[in-house]
């Protein structure tokens, strides 16, 4: 008999990310992943929560994917598919780094890449023998299966394919924690497997999901030079977007061929203006550009005809109130295409976590439910030379000062004539527009008590000492608040 599969990626409750904004929304690629790995006698369905809602449909057994800031909302979902007698699992990045709090909600967690043991996992649900903990191992990304791109309602997304060349990190900076699922050490696809999904892609716009796509080092530009020229080759005609380091302006050729190949913009993360912030980071290529320089790495963008965004991060020790005026400054002054603005966020298996915990500086601890919080717009820690309210209002002023409907038209007429594209500085308008709506309508949450998105309940248990406490049935009613460890 046909068993169906649903896997879902819930709603961000912090508005802030990556999945919500309208301009650069982009489906779960890791759900398209295990949907292929899905043997036959499955029929299988993804639900994207920042698309559609979830209606909590009959199902056999439930996939989760959740980060930290939407994992209360993966708990609540799991909480009433088991109220309906249905196995649930859940991975990501939240549940790998904290899986004793993720396996008191569910059925099953996975840590880490699932791809390794993800048949299994159905086949011991087959058997009614699923376990509780399944650990992933870091694959080898030759002959990674194709994702099911036809199960995304494609309409709905911006930027409708996703394309993954690599894995991992050598980096190990302390507010990230990429190095810790994904290791230090970058592994990567034949470059023709990646020429030939991209050929298969049935899209004109593609963003690239690796956290670096250069690399590092000179046999990584040769691989990216690889890469850009077999596109050039294949007549891969793709406008595509993607995230470097800084030192993607190291090699002339790398910007050439990049640009040639169809490379619309780069996504930095400049981080600070102050080298200071960026030793506390650990931010080590930075470092060796020099924040001096950090004009000049755009301007050498610009000349290759490529736009280029930059992220900027607010609240670290050494950041005084000084630092909103001088952000805002150096974006306007450097013709940067779009600025990502959050405030740091000390999420689960970062040192930053352990150390603001150890410090004693966390506000919001009142886990899972507190988790909400944790995504990017509000300070959930106290900074060291201002009010939180205060390094809030600051990051929320360089976005109105510089991301105004005149002030983002001035800039995307600059794109225009910087990136020589038209399309560019359409995008470049419309990703500083969607950026400020977005934090303007979360900050406007924080200010209001953080009303949840969805429209269920939030969380149907309250934790209090440590126990948890069911607040709501199935249907809404109240419950009588009986103490349960496990739901």
């Amino acid at each position: 008999m046909i068993k169906k599969l649903l896997l879902i990626n819930p709603v961000q409750e912090a508005k802030f990310s990556l999945a919500t904004n309208m301009v650069i929304r982009v489906p779960p690629i890791s759900l398209g992943y295990l949907a292929a790995l899905t043997p036959p006698g499955w029929n299988i369905k993804i639900t994207d929560e920042n698309i559609e809602p979830v209606t909590f449909e009959d199902a056999d057994l439930v996939g989760i994917t959740a980060m930290t800031s939407n994992a209360p909302r993966a708990y609540e979902i799991s909480y009433r598919y088991r109220q309906k007698g249905i196995k649930t699992v859940i991975g990501g990045v939240h549940a790998s780094m904290l899986p004793d709090e993720a396996i008191r909600f569910v059925d099953s967690v996975v840590l880490g890449e699932a791809e390794s043991i993800w048949q299994n996992l159905l086949h011991d649900f087959e058997r009614n023998e699923l376990k509780e903990f399944y650990r992933g191992e870091r694959i080898s990304l030759e002959n990674l299966i194709r994702v099911r791109r036809d199960l995304y309602d494609s309409k709905r997304y911006k930027v409708k394919a996703a394309v993954e060349t690599a894995r991992g990190c050598p980096m190990d900076c302390e507010f990230c924690s990429v190095t810790t699922l994904y290791g230090r050490v970058y592994r990567h696809r034949p470059l023709k497997e990646v020429l030939d999904e991209l050929e298969a892609v049935d899209s004109r716009n593609v963003l690239f999901m690796d956290d670096n796509i250069l690399g590092y080092g000179e046999k990584a530009e040769q691989r990216a030079i690889q890469l850009f020229r077999g596109m050039i080759e294949r007549g891969i005609n793709k406008r595509w977007a993607c995230q470097v380091g800084i030192d993607f302006v190291n090699n002339s050729e790398v910007l050439k061929c990049a640009k040639k190949a169809g490379c619309l913009a780069v996504f930095i993360g400049l981080e600070s203006l102050n080298e200071e912030v960026l030793k506390d980071m650990h931010k080590v290529r930075n470092l060796r550009v020099g924040v001096r320089n950090y004009r000049e790495v755009i301007k050498k963008i610009h000349e290759h005809g490529i736009g280029i965004s930059g992220a900027f991060v607010f609240g670290n020790d050494r950041d005084e109130k000084d630092v909103f005026q001088k952000t805002t400054e150096f974006i306007m002054d450097s013709k940067i295409d779009g600025a990502q603005l959050s405030i740091l966020t000390p999420l689960p298996g970062t040192r930053l976590y352990a150390r603001l915990k150890e410090e004693g500086r966390l506000l919001y601890t009142n886990y899972p439910n507190d988790w909400k919080h944790y995504g990017f717009t509000q300070a959930v820690f106290k900074p060291k030379h201002m009010t939180p309210g205060e390094l809030e209002d600051g990051v929320t002023e360089i976005y109105k000062h510089t991301t105004s409907r005149v002030t983002s038209l001035k800039r995307a007429l600059n794109s225009i004539l910087f990136a020589r594209s038209i399309y560019g500085g359409v995008v470049a308008y419309a990703y500083n527009r969607g950026y400020v709506s977005f934090w303007m309508k979360n900050y406007d949450n924080i200010r209001s008590g953080f009303p949840s998105r969805s429209k269920e309940p939030y969380l149907p248990y309250a934790i209090i000492d440590g126990e948890i406490y069911k607040t709501k049935d199935l249907d809404g009613s109240e419950n009588s608040s009986t103490p349960s460890v496990r739901i």
